[in-house]
């Protein structure tokens, strides 16, 4: 044998004795790398034998690259036939030209002439990451197997054929509004209305992301386009057969977060009743064409996924892969906790208290986060859902200290550095080390109470209603749109996946309006309108609609806001109020949002909201038009409002309910605040009445 400058082989032994083609036959079989190339004698087409040195191997098949003239006749196929390396397994066969006759009959009669499995590419292949070869559904109908005397039949659209791709269906399928399309790593969900813009991101996903025999990547959405419905994406997921989810993995490719900042995977896990394990970003691939890597190489063979951007271009390796977010459980409690299931920090010597969660030193830990590392007392903070949720900086990891507490950011300091020291140089070089400082928790708004000046016009109802928290949305998303009901498309299909799942919310007898009532609730969770009303167009009708589906909460709650001295004067002159708006609290208590009032209410009808909001589980909120009894407060509890909420068909008046409620309340407010000495500001705080 005789190399070219590739490294190729060319057949030269004689037909008899090797099974391949004479001189005369002029087609000659090159050895390029784990394939071979068949082509004309003479000079070697150095591209047709780069292009099949860089392919793949096939487990089951010896690839053949068949390079030959336009149009090739039945004569030329008999001629590659006795060209083919000799061998009992099947073969794979991609031809540079496309023959004369069709491609499943040239591979049937080169089944019958070799006696051996033939599979051909019938179509226009494109080379995927990996070494791999792709036929979209609008380049062919994909590979043909041909066994020998019999008809051709599909064998799958990748090459290598993928454990995982018999179980989904090969050409694009509607979900609603929303088609699946198949990909090269799994299935691209993406809005039914085709653009201009589509065709970009479509070719930068078949030929970026990483394909591996083991996941499939269900890539999630367009950047610059609406979030797409989570009904629809749970559709996608109900089709799938049970045995195959594990195997799935979620990538947003689209906004990552739904109105009003929730995360696209807890809102999922929430509505599938299921964990549900989302990419970081895009499994990285060996970008172009065919390498000469092969699978181990450029498959995920790096462990690596890029972040995307904003535009949908690759950004840089994230350290932190893959996280689990777990669906929130039946009884009320603290929101489960999503975590880094994969992730490539060196932690390993580093003993794991639970996944994604190292022990660093005595009572301080150091946790896989999206943003990088966090290092931080062991107890879960009353923050710890916002720097979970906080996205990664686009240009470096991050090694996160924890001030919390201030007394212990210094020793968080240093453990910080000292960790930092030991990992490699060059990733030394990347990571910076900051500080991690709690901001108002995500869906828990600072309450604001508006105060009318002195002389200005006393309001017919209390102001009791928190703002609306500023939702959070994915940068460069637009909103989705509106609908009559006053929602938007998206909280619509999320209502009616709730309603399935949960059909006991509607009754017995669920009338029409029910997913816009409870699309209603959602959107006041997102966001609302100022001052706790409801969304910009939605009727305070179906707000309370939707209220009246979730359980009530009865017991004490608190909310803090600021008052001036003529609205504690306001309130200390009516014995009932009636809020016109949604008014919410939370059943922890006032907590340490700003102002300088605490409200205590006893909740007779308020509802818990932890069904829709898994990651607020403490929130109650009252139905617009709600009446609350002001009542005599303690001497042991200075500086606070309190009240008792009279219910639907209560009577306002009732001593005896008024003092139970204070006791309490009372009760209520020493376990929020156990040490007697915490009472900020008190001089500002003035007892009401």
């Amino acid at each position: 044998m005789s190399g070219t400058r590739t490294g190729a082989e060319t057949i030269r032994r004689p037909a008899a004795a090797a099974g391949r083609s004479t001189a005369e036959d002029g087609i000659r079989a090159h050895r390029a790398g784990t394939a071979w190339l068949i082509a004309p004698a003479g000079p070697v087409d150095e591209r047709a034998l780069a292009f099949a040195a860089g392919l793949a191997p096939d487990p089951e098949c010896t690839v053949l690259v068949v390079d030959l003239p336009d149009g090739a006749d039945d004569d030329t196929v008999d001629r590659v036939a006795r060209a083919v390396p000799a061998g009992r397994d099947g073969l794979r066969v991609v031809f540079g030209r496309p023959p004369r006759r069709e491609t499943a009959q040239v591979a049937r009669r080169l089944a019958d002439h070799l006696g051996r499995t033939v599979i051909a590419a019938a179509g226009t292949p494109q080379p995927i990451p990996g070494g791999g070869l792709f036929i979209p559904p609008e380049r062919g109908p994909g590979w043909i197997r041909c066994a020998p005397g019999a008809l051709g039949t599909h064998d799958s659209r990748t090459f290598p054929r993928l454990p995982w791709a018999a179980a989904l269906p090969d050409r694009p399928w509607s979900l609603g509004g929303t088609v699946a399309e198949p990909l090269p790593a799994g299935v691209w969900l993406h809005a039914a209305q085709e653009n201009p813009a589509r065709t970009a991101h479509r070719s930068a996903l078949r030929g970026r992301t990483a394909v591996s025999p083991e996941s499939v990547t269900v890539v999630i959405g367009v950047p610059g386009e609406p979030a797409l419905p989570v009904a629809d994406i749970a559709r996608f997921w109900q089709q799938l057969p049970p045995p195959l989810r594990p195997a799935v993995r979620f990538a947003s490719y689209g906004p990552g977060r739904l109105s009003g900042g929730r995360h696209l995977a807890d809102v999922l896990a929430q509505v599938l009743g299921e964990p549900v394990r989302m990419l970081s970003g895009l499994p990285r691939g060996a970008g172009g064409s065919a390498g000469s890597e092969g699978p181990e190489g450029s498959d995920a063979g790096s462990g690596e996924v890029l972040l995307v951007r904003d535009d949908g271009t690759p950004g840089r390796p994230l350290r932190a892969r893959e996280f689990v977010h777990p669906p929130p459980s039946d009884t009320v409690g603290a929101p489960p906790v999503p975590y880094a299931a994969v992730h490539r920090w060196p932690l390993g010597d580093l003993p794991e208290i639970r996944p994604g969660t190292h022990r660093l030193a005595d009572g301080v830990v150091v946790e896989v986060v999206p943003s990088g590392l966090w290092v931080r007392l062991a107890p879960d903070p009353a923050h710890a859902a916002e720097v979970r949720s906080a996205d990664p900086d686009p240009e470096r990891e991050r090694v996160l200290c924890d001030a919390g507490s201030e007394e212990d950011l210094p020793r968080l300091r240093q453990l910080a550095q000292d960790l930092v020291r030991t990992f490699p140089s060059d990733l030394r070089r990347t990571v910076r080390v900051g500080v991690c400082r709690p901001a108002a928790p995500l869906g828990r708004p600072a309450p604001v109470v508006p105060a009318p000046g002195p002389g200005s016009p006393r309001p017919a109802a209390g102001p009791l209603t928190t703002a609306a928290a500023a939702p959070r949305p994915q940068p460069g998303a637009p909103g989705p749109p509106a609908t009559s009901a006053g929602g938007h498309l998206g909280l619509l299909s999320l209502a009616a996946e709730i309603l399935r799942r949960h059909p006991g919310l509607a009754g017995a007898d669920p009338h029409p309006d029910a997913p816009a009532e409870l699309a209603a609730v959602l959107r006041r969770l997102a966001g609302g309108g100022p001052d706790g009303t409801a969304a910009p167009g939605v009727p305070d009708e179906l707000l309370r609609g939707g209220l009246r589906m979730l359980p009530v909460h009865q017991g004490a709650t608190g909310l803090r806001t600021t008052l001036d001295e003529p609205m504690r004067q306001w309130y200390a002159g009516r014995p009932v109020v009636t809020d016109p708006n949604a008014c919410e609290a939370s059943t922890l208590g006032p907590g340490d949002e700003p102002g300088n009032t605490d409200f205590l209410i006893w909740s007779a009808d308020g509802r818990r909201t932890d069904l829709l909001d898994p990651l607020c589980p403490d929130r109650v909120l009252f139905l617009p038009g709600s009446r609350f009894r002001v009542l005599d407060v303690d001497s042991a509890v200075p500086g606070v409002v309190m009240m008792r909420e009279t219910g639907p068909h209560a009577t306002p008046a009732d001593e005896r309910l008024d003092r139970a409620a204070v006791r309490e309340l009372t009760r209520a407010w020493h376990a929020w605040h156990p040490d007697p000495h915490r009472n900020p500001d008190p001089a500002s705080r003035a007892q009401v009445p």
